[in-house]
Parts: C-alpha cells; sequence; structure tokens
C-alpha cells in the first residue's frame, strides 16, 4: 500500500511571488519543499490594508531601523497575524495535514482544530534581548514579557521546532521549556541555484575583503572600518566593498572603501563575490548568516565573531578566522592573514566551498525538515 505524502501550507510574513527580499531569503526554500512534499500554498500573513497603515502609526520612529523592529515586533501585530492566519486556513478547503511556519512573528497553531504546525525558525526574542544595542529587541520590559509569552505559546502548541543553529535550539530549550526532544537542528540552505562557479585566489596587489550588511552597527561595519585601516597599513594596496546602508559617520576611517548601496539584485551580488577575495562579517548579532554560506559557495574564505550561529558555519583556522566581536586587534590579524596570503585563501575557500555543497544546500536541509513534518503528521493521524 502506497503511503501518501503529507499536505503543506506553508506561512511567512512576505510575499514569496512579488516581495523581492522574502523570494530570495525563502523562494529556494518553498521550492525544495515542494519538490519533496504537495505544497498547497504559501500565505503571506503580512498585515494588509488599514491594519498595515495603523500598525505604521502607533509603532512609528524617526530612526527607521527601530521602526522597522517596532513594526514587526509588536503584540498587537503578533496577534493579528494570528488571528489573519488562523482564520484563512479554517477558510482552505483543500485538505492541509500540516503548516510550515517560518519565523515566530505570528502563532499558525492558534485554533485547536487547525492542522498541527511544524515552526522552521532562525531567533529567538530571548536571544535578541541578550544584546540590546544591537537593535533587534524594540521592547519596554513589559512589552517584552508580553512578547515572549506568546512566542513561548506558539512554540508550545506547535508539532515540533526546527531551527537552524545548536545556538537557538539550546535557547528554545532552555528559555522557553521546550522539551529537547521536540526541537531539531536542520540548518540553512545558499539561496544560489545552481551553486556559482568559485573563484580563483591569486597574488593580488589590491586584495579585496568585501562585506554585505544592510545595518552598519548591528553587522559590526564600524569595527570592521576601524579594524580594515590599520590592517591596510601592513597591506597598502588592500580594498573593501562595504555593501550597506549605513548611516556611516565621517569620525569612521574610509580610505581604500567602496561604498555600495543594498540591492535585492542579485547579478549585483554575485558580481561583488566575483570580484572579493575574502569575506568579512563581524556582526554584534548575527541570526544565521546567509551571506556567509553564499560567499563560501563562492569559495571565499570567511572571517566572522564568536559567540554566535556563525560559528557553527566557519570552521576556525580551517574555512576562515572567528574572532571576539568588538575586538579590532583580533579583526585585523585575521584581515592581514588573508591579505596576505593568496594560497591559504585558495585552500580555505576551496574548504568552504565543499562544506557549501554538502551541509547547505536546500534539497538537504529540506530532507531533514521532511523527517519532522513526518513525524508530527502521523502522529496527529487518528487512523495510526
Amino acid at each position: 500500500m502506497k503511503v501518501q505524502k503529507p499536505r503543506l501550507a506553508g506561512v511567512l510574513v512576505g510575499d514569496i511571488h512579488k516581495d523581492p527580499g522574502a523570494r530570495i531569503k525563502y523562494g529556494s526554500f518553498f521550492a525544495a519543499l515542494a519538490e519533496r512534499l504537495p505544497l498547497v500554498e504559501v500565505y503571506d500573513a503580512s498585515l494588509q490594508g488599514w491594519s498595515r497603515y495603523w500598525n505604521a502609526l502607533l509603532t512609528f520612529s524617526p530612526n527607521p531601523d527601530r521602526w522597522r523592529e517596532r513594526f514587526y515586533k509588536n503584540v498587537r501585530a503578533f496577534r493579528l497575524r494570528s488571528y489573519h492566519t488562523n482564520r484563512h486556513f479554517q477558510q482552505q478547503t483543500e485538505p492541509i495535514d500540516a503548516i510550515v511556519q517560518v519565523g515566530v512573528l505570528l502563532n499558525a497553531r492558534g485554533q485547536k482544530s487547525a492542522p498541527p504546525s511544524v515552526i522552521y525558525t532562525d531567533y529567538t526574542a530571548q536571544l535578541a534581548a541578550q544584546i540590546p544595542a544591537a537593535g533587534r529587541s524594540p521592547f519596554s520590559p513589559q512589552q517584552r514579557q508580553a512578547w515572549l509569552a506568546l512566542e513561548r505559546e506558539a512554540l508550545t502548541q506547535a508539532g515540533h521546532i526546527c531551527t537552524r543553529s545548536a545556538l537557538v535550539r539550546d535557547s528554545i530549550v532552555h528559555d522557553y521549556g521546550i522539551a529537547p526532544e521536540r526541537v531539531t537542528v536542520i540548518g540553512g540552505g545558499i539561496n544560489f541555484t545552481p551553486l556559482p562557479a568559485p573563484v580563483e585566489h591569486r597574488e593580488k596587489e589590491h586584495p579585496t575583503a568585501l562585506f554585505i550588511g544592510k545595518e552598519l552597527y548591528r553587522k559590526g561595519g564600524d569595527v570592521l572600518l576601524q579594524a580594515f585601516a590599520e590592517a591596510r597599513k601592513v597591506v597598502p594596496g588592500a580594498r573593501l566593498i562595504l555593501l550597506t546602508s549605513g548611516p556611516i559617520s565621517p569620525h569612521l576611517p574610509q580610505d581604500g572603501v567602496e561604498f555600495v548601496r543594498p540591492t535585492w539584485d542579485r547579478q549585483v551580488i554575485a558580481d561583488l563575490y566575483r570580484q572579493a577575495d575574502l569575506f568579512v562579517l563581524p556582526s554584534r548579532l548575527e541570526t544565521w548568516g546567509d551571506v556567509l554560506l553564499e560567499a563560501m559557495s563562492y569559495g571565499l574564505p570567511c572571517i566572522g565573531v564568536t559567540g554566535q550561529s556563525m560559528e557553527e558555519i566557519i570552521e576556525h583556522n580551517s574555512t576562515g578566522f572567528l574572532v571576539p566581536p568588538g575586538n579590532v586587534s583580533a579583526l585585523v590579524e585575521a584581515l592581514v592573514c588573508l591579505f596576505a596570503n593568496a594560497a591559504l585563501r585558495q585552500r580555505w575557500g576551496q574548504r568552504g566551498r565543499v562544506q557549501a555543497e554538502t551541509n547547505y544546500q536546500w534539497p538537504a536541509v529540506v530532507a531533514r525538515l521532511e523527517t519532522c513534518i513526518k513525524q508530527v503528521t502521523e502522529n496527529n493521524d487518528p487512523s495510526v
């Protein structure tokens, strides 16, 4: 007897068909999922119409980064997204065996009659609250407790939780009290299909480091500018390409730096990777590290920081360097080492490329997710 595959619906905050950000971040994920299991739809839980405008008004801040965080992370928006999502699936006529929810900005399992949910997430509000200066926790103490309660409820009601990193799994287990057997690390995939040809590393008069981070401060771009200025004293021809929206203080050194505005144009991004000899991301807070995976797919050695999920991506002294966050001198040393040694860049870049091919392609990630989905649907099947 042929076993019927579970029919799925996806839900996230973002339209993978119309929004370039959502399409690039999650389009390949849902495409790989649809290759393995029947995917009925991917529902966009974003607030629409007057709800969206009212939410924007209530959360306004003159600081655009803070406004964006408050817009998405407030109790009222969480509840509205949950309500509209639950209502949508109540009206869904096609049979659905499970909902795959990306992130925890809502609760797709708010109704007992709803299909079981599997949450796939890359971070928690509790982790963000531990680094408040990074700007990803836009709450007052009272608001934070209310948000954490909603997040905990969504995690508790989910049939299973899948995370990109062990760091986030540990937070869900220890900070939210979720049983360890209900949380599985499945990793994340590279948002390039197919993988690009790797760059060839050669001795260069102008070796180039690449940084991609829209939020300059959270991504540690200011620390990088300070370290690069010092590294350039040792390697005078070195260059730095900085893709960011800033703002950039005039007091930060900028010699040898090329600034690029953020873009979703994948050809522009591909050209930047091909110009680079190494990739640098000294973030104060990094939920995962998609750009690290992309850089590795191009065969670029990477420099990241300790204490975050990127420790699970970069192998120190094998595919790149991990330095303490905010440590300018350690970052200088890592930059100089890679700027000055093309053979090392080639060797580490090749190892990173192998890691990218082996561990970080969406079909492999989705295969791990499928195991969790089938476990949830089988446990929910009254005939079993």
